[in-house]
């Protein structure tokens, strides 16, 4: 399906979502938004928050709203995840709930630019290109 169905996504400017929108990608900052307008999050069942090690003020502001909220609505799940963060400290900040720890490895990381992809691919840059470097 495309984009704006069941799957979507909002962010401070744009909004790809519909009626038929049952997943729905978000910033940290709407979802605070959102629960201003509606502090029980009607109609939403899951909340998935990624990163949470990141510990940024609208973050651990939302942890806040969110451990409130299941308290209020047991039928809510909320997931948070990361790949570095103390699980049993964010365990326990949410009464003891279960943590599911996925074991994984990191993969070697290069860094290309766009110069070596040039050189890499045999490509050239047209002086009309916005990517062409200027003369001077």
């Amino acid at each position: 399906g495309k984009v704006g169905g069941q799957v979507g996504y909002q962010i401070r400017l744009e909004s790809k979502k519909s009626k038929e929108t049952r997943l729905l990608f978000c910033t940290t900052g709407l979802l605070l938004r959102r629960l201003m307008d509606d502090r029980d999050l009607s109609g939403v069942s899951h909340v998935v928050v990624d990163e949470v090690h990141e510990r940024t003020i609208d973050g651990d502001f939302l942890l806040i709203l969110l451990r409130r909220l299941v308290g209020r609505r047991a039928d809510l799940r909320v997931i948070l995840m990361s790949a570095t963060a103390d699980a049993d400290k964010f365990s326990s900040y949410f009464g003891g709930c279960p943590v599911v720890t996925i074991p994984g490895f990191t993969h070697p990381v290069e860094c290309f630019h766009l110069e070596d992809a040039l050189k890499a691919t045999g490509q050239l840059i047209g002086r009309g290109s916005p990517y062409a470097l200027p003369r001077d």
